[in-house]
């Protein structure tokens, strides 16, 4: 699951990782072997847990462990979920990320972060993890798209401010954009690598709170989120369970002068973000 930081994957994930374990493999019975957060996983792509010690994201070794750790021969599939939001923590966070957030970052222009060696790297270098993970996993991208002010109300402290801040997410969302169009198919399997979930499409404002387009809205999406990963069953009573739309009222929060700015910053987005295109089936 990616999205920029504000975009809800916090909330989603549990989403997905419900989805997967109503999964039985149609040919044994078994259910679906799920985690979530593994470390091994964590170790592999950002460095943590130690992950400094073990080698970079392409070592052969480190490749090696995780595979081999993450997906035994047990005749059960496997689905590992991780949820990383671009960019990730705090500049001074103390976990091992082997590119953390960087302060500068707030001062850039959204091509000069989207361009920057760290910004590729934070929190992990998407494409060397497409590209060296791809040929023994099936690896799908689940993008979350929210409404852009209310992405930048979630974190108003941080990156030196609003227009800091915003200023980062612009510079990831052209960053996200970029190896989303750089990898639309699967060249092994021929089927799409991603897809585009907009979060303003499952919250009860967007149907004036009436349940009945709510609950269908959802089940919706999750019927278009099985075929997308090629999953057997498509319903999932219990999906939205843990789900709370935000209360947040982002002109509240930013303020009418800020608001103006931002709605300037989102002009520079145009064609950029939201990633609609043939990938965008379920808005």
């Amino acid at each position: 699951i990616i999205a920029v930081e504000g975009a809800a994957h916090h909330g989603f994930q549990p989403v997905v990782e419900a989805l997967a374990r109503n999964q039985k493999d149609v040919a044994t019975g078994k259910p679906y072997d799920v985690q979530y957060k593994s470390k091994e996983i964590q170790r592999a792509l950002f460095g943590l847990f130690g992950g400094f010690k073990r080698g970079d994201m392409d070592d052969p070794k480190v490749i090696s462990d995780t595979i081999s750790t993450l997906c035994p021969d047990d005749g059960r599939k496997h689905v590992i979920i991780e949820d990383s939001s671009f960019p990730s923590r705090h500049a001074d966070d103390r976990r091992t990320y082997r590119v953390k957030r960087q302060v500068e970052w707030a001062y850039l222009s959204m091509q000069e972060i989207a361009e920057s060696e760290t910004a590729l790297n934070h929190p992990f270098n998407l494409s060397r993890f497409y590209e060296t993970y791809s040929p023994y996993a099936d690896i799908k991208f689940v993008v979350l798209h929210r409404p852009y002010l209310e992405t930048i109300a979630s974190h108003t402290e941080w990156d030196e401010g609003i227009e800091g801040h915003s200023n980062v997410i612009r510079g990831f969302m052209l960053l996200l954009r970029r190896f989303l169009d750089s990898n639309i198919l699967d060249d092994r399997t021929g089927r799409k690598v991603w897809t585009l979930i907009c979060i303003e499409r499952i919250v009860s404002k967007t149907y004036e709170f009436d349940n009945d387009k709510v609950k269908q809205a959802r089940k919706r999406l999750i019927s278009h989120l099985a075929r997308f990963l090629a999953w057997p069953r498509t319903d999932c009573p219990h999906c939205f369970d843990t789900w709370k739309d935000s209360t947040k009222d982002y002109n509240e929060v930013l303020g009418g002068e800020t608001v103006a700015v931002l709605k300037e910053h989102m002009q520079q987005l145009e064609g950029i973000w939201p990633p609609v295109g043939n990938n965008a089936a379920w808005q």
